[in-house]
């Protein structure tokens, strides 16, 4: 666990984080070992005692009830990033078993950065593999839940829909997309091009891998460093040209300026880092700074400040620009959806998840805007048609005033 390991060592076991987990505020919660706290202390006694055995499969289980929501960050006194420590723990206990221990439904999210763009390469083959009789049976076979909120994809990838030419005179960003918003939901990237041509920007796809979220929730680290180096060597070159890096996803935006600066210190990844920009942040900055002056939306909206949101402080700035926009905010909901990333998918996982999800979505009404892809199908899908969910910008979009 190297450095993770002497973070573990300094919880002080004041028990603050157990009072922000999803997971231990659940029915499973009455058990001190399937708590925030209760994990860290058990970390402590495995690396000074060695009991529980640290690479039992049930001590495994208990760690991995952590999808690393970011929310205990902000209340831990000690400053201790909990969930990279859980996520360090998952690395030392993969290079214990070999990677044997690794389940089908792991090792399938965690392929999706190569598979994906490796399928699209052949539309006819992507077009058969892309529908909902395919995902049903890959659901089956992969150990993934059967009400797993994964969409089907998209016909064509964003990468195809961007080819080309970009508008004369307007400012250019280079947009690193990742998987989810390239392969599945291309729209998300083309909504964000959509909106942001209205301010004279313009954005295109330089060379780019899989961020490796995925990875650092299932404790891959080696594939996650790769991942981290071939991101930051495409990236820098961006950046020291003098383009910002738009994300549209809050895991992209904390991975580059969070996670690849520990996982691949230098001078690139920090340059990389501070030339991200968030969509919401741009939003922000065009609003406030009247880059967008001939757009007004109207109606109402619920907004659900995600997990991530509430990590990198992006749900006030999103409650400005729609409000400064012209629609109403009529209640900001603080709870988190449930989906926890790939977390919420996986069949062992699936009827907690549901549990968490079900408190926010009871409380729910109209239309909904939350920041996270995974948790827009969350809400979506646990919903049942009650409402509809949308990222920020591409609300803002369907809210537009005629």
């Amino acid at each position: 666990m190297g450095v993770y390991a002497e973070e573990a060592e300094r919880c002080i076991r004041c028990g603050f984080c157990n009072s922000v987990c999803p997971t231990t505020l659940t029915s499973i919660g009455y058990a001190p070992s399937r708590t925030s706290r209760g994990r860290l202390v058990m970390l402590q006694s495995t690396m000074i005692l060695e009991r529980p055995r640290p690479f039992d499969g049930g001590f495994k289980e208990l760690i991995d009830l952590c999808f690393g929501c970011m929310r205990c960050l902000q209340v831990c006194p000690a400053g201790i990033p909990i969930p990279l420590v859980n996520s360090s723990f998952r690395a030392a206990y993969h290079a214990h078993t070999g990677g044997s221990r690794i389940s089908r439904s792991e090792r399938l999210l965690s392929s999706l950065g190569e598979v994906a763009p490796a399928l699209n390469k052949y539309p006819p083959l992507w077009r058969l593999l892309a529908n909902r009789l395919s995902l049903r049976m890959l659901k089956a076979v992969a150990g993934l839940a059967k009400d797993a909120p994964i969409p089907v994809p998209e016909p064509r990838s964003l990468d195809t829909h961007l080819r080309g030419e970009q508008k004369a005179g307007y400012k250019l960003y280079a947009l690193f997309a990742d998987t989810y918003a390239r392969y599945i939901r291309p729209s998300i990237g083309l909504d964000a091009r959509h909106l942001l041509n209205k301010a004279g920007i313009d954005i295109y796809l330089p060379q780019q891998h899989d961020s490796g979220v995925i990875h650092l929730e299932l404790g891959l680290w080696d594939k996650l460093r790769k991942l981290a180096a071939l991101n930051t060597a495409s990236l820098y070159k961006e950046a020291v040209e003098g383009r910002r890096i738009l994300c549209t996803s809050p895991a992209s935006t904390m991975m580059l300026r969070e996670v690849y600066p520990q996982l691949v210190p230098g001078e690139a990844s920090k340059t990389v880092a501070d030339s991200v920009t968030d969509i919401n942040e741009l939003l922000y900055e065009l609003v406030t700074e009247e880059g967008i002056t001939d757009l007004r939306i109207r109606g109402t909206i619920t907004l659900h400040s995600s997990c991530l949101s509430q990590h990198l402080k992006l749900t006030p700035k999103v409650r400005a620009v729609f409000e400064s926009l012209g629609a109403q905010v009529e209640e900001v909901r603080t709870e988190c959806c449930g989906s926890g990333g790939a977390w919420g998918l996986q069949r062992k996982n699936r009827a907690l998840s549901v549990e968490i999800g079900s408190r926010l979505t009871a409380r729910l009404s109209g239309t909904v805007v939350s920041y996270s892809e995974t948790c827009v199908e969350q809400i979506r899908s646990l919903g049942g048609g009650r409402f509809e969910a949308y990222l920020p910008h591409q609300a803002i979009l369907r809210m537009q005033r005629p």
